[in-house]
């Protein structure tokens, strides 16, 4: 099966909590292979192998998880 990488920085990561709920978030989510997500650089790096979710949806997640202080969970 063919990997699919998204690469992108998120601006408004800031601190610790933030980087909790984004890993949180992206934990949950099936069809990941890997994903690196450092505060330093806000930076995310993504690897995933299922068609059933998109760059799109991983970046709404990363960002509602940011915004609302919780763990997103993609609901198709």
């Amino acid at each position: 099966m063919k990997s699919y990488v998204t690469k992108f920085k998120q601006n408004n990561m800031l601190c610790h909590k933030c980087l909790m709920n984004v890993v949180k978030s992206l934990s949950g989510l099936k069809g990941l292979e890997e994903f690196n997500v450092d505060l330093n650089s806000q930076s995310i790096k993504v690897v995933y192998r299922d068609k059933s979710i998109s760059k799109d949806d991983i970046k709404y997640i990363v960002n509602e998880s940011i915004l609302t202080g919780k763990v997103i969970k993609l609901v198709h």
